[in-house]
């Protein structure tokens, strides 16, 4: 019995101290001798990674209700998208908007691949060989003559230009149609060093040809005008020296006159320090007396007078003995 009527006793006393009451249709709560009221508020936080590599974004919202509140749990959510997106963090700010920075993937660099072409050298000739050089006017210039030869790529071409006189070397090959412009280009190795030198006639008669001579160069195989040989002159003209006295190393020089028994004639050589040394002259003439007489004057390597003599045409000498030059 006693046991029955102690909670009796307790409800009671509960009963005169206030009221409680449950509801569980919701989320408030009364307190008869006072009332706390309160709202669950939920935060929410989010973050988004995307992936470029993997072509996916994935989504992850958290719920979080403060202490003392229930926590309504934690939603995940995985989006696959087609598009690539750029990879965005977002950080959480006071405002709510979400701030980021956004990684661009790098593009691998383009490489670009050239092919070397195979290089091609210029045609050249060689220049030692001057059997193969050729010559012919200068159709774009007067008084030039063209020298060619033909080149490593089998082509001949007109690689240099002489200055001469063309205008009489013209009008004797229209006279003679037999004539070539070889005709007046005399070839002879001047000099002994085993090249062939030119003499190009741009005058002559029946006894004298007159022109320039021209060196040749074996190092680069051009031409140049040879002032030493067009110093030799007579009448201020270089004169054609005879060829066949080449073969003993001399450069004879004759000038004859129309008579054909007056004529001058000199002879000359190098000597070691290739310098051409007048070694000789000859002069035959006719005196007052209708004799014909040939004077001879002979010098040494350094130009100086040996000797003189005059002899008729019979070879007798005329004045007695040789004439030697007098000791200084």
């Amino acid at each position: 019995m006693k046991k029955c009527i102690f909670p009796v006793i307790l409800l009671a006393l509960l009963s005169g101290c206030g009221k409680v009451s449950d509801s569980n249709g919701g989320s408030r709560i009364s307190i008869v001798s006072g009332t706390v009221e309160g709202i669950t508020r939920e935060v929410t936080t989010s973050e988004t990674e995307a992936n470029t590599e993997e072509d996916t974004t994935k989504e992850r919202t958290t719920t979080t209700k403060h202490a003392g509140e229930k926590v309504s749990g934690t939603t995940a959510t995985t989006t696959k998208k087609n598009s690539i997106q750029p990879a965005t963090r977002a950080s959480h700010g006071g405002s709510g908007g979400v701030h980021g920075t956004t990684r661009a993937v790098p593009t691998a660099p383009r490489t670009t691949t050239t092919t070397a072409q195979p290089s091609t050298q210029s045609p050249t000739y060689d220049p030692k060989d001057f059997n193969s050089v050729s010559f012919g006017f200068d159709s774009s210039a007067p008084n030039k003559i063209e020298v060619s030869r033909p080149y490593t790529d089998g082509k001949t071409r007109s690689y240099q230009v002489l200055s001469v006189d063309t205008s009489k070397i013209k009008a004797a090959l229209e006279a003679d149609q037999s004539k070539t412009i070889n005709d007046f280009v005399v070839r002879g190795d001047f000099d002994f060093d085993g090249y062939t030198d030119l003499f190009i006639v741009e005058d002559q008669d029946d006894l004298n040809k007159t022109g320039k001579y021209y060196r040749y160069d074996p190092d680069n195989g051009t031409f140049s005008q040879w002032n030493e040989l067009n110093n030799l002159t007579f009448n201020n003209l270089p004169i054609l020296a005879e060829t066949e006295d080449l073969s003993r190393n001399e450069i004879v020089i004759c000038h004859k006159n129309e008579d054909r028994i007056e004529y001058e004639k000199k002879t000359y050589k190098w000597n070691e320090y290739k310098a051409l040394v007048l070694r000789e002259h000859v002069h035959q003439y006719k005196d007052s007396e209708e004799r014909i007489l040939i004077e001879t004057i002979t010098y040494d390597e350094g130009g100086a007078e040996i000797s003189r003599e005059t002899r008729d045409s019979q070879g007798n000498l005329i004045g007695g003995e040789t004439e030697q030059p007098q000791a200084e």
